[in-house]
């Protein structure tokens, strides 16, 4: 899934370059309906990879006076 979510990154890049070095209305209607919600997806699958192997579990690891 990290992979996925660097390769839906790069591609918002991408397409954020091409509209940096192309100002004008074909290049933001391609960022606007290309590249943003390319990114939120790979923030989405990023955020769900985290989730998933235990990043935002709200239980503390015990200390070290708690496991003898």
């Amino acid at each position: 899934m990290t992979r996925l979510a660097c390769f839906l990154g790069l591609i918002a890049l991408t397409v954020l370059g091409i509209f940096l070095r192309h100002v004008d209305g074909t290049t933001a209607i391609l960022f606007s309906f290309i590249g943003m919600p390319t990114l939120g997806l790979a923030l989405l699958v990023h955020l769900i990879h985290r989730w998933r192997v235990g990043a935002f579990a709200l239980t503390l690891p015990p200390s070290p006076k708690q496991s003898r």
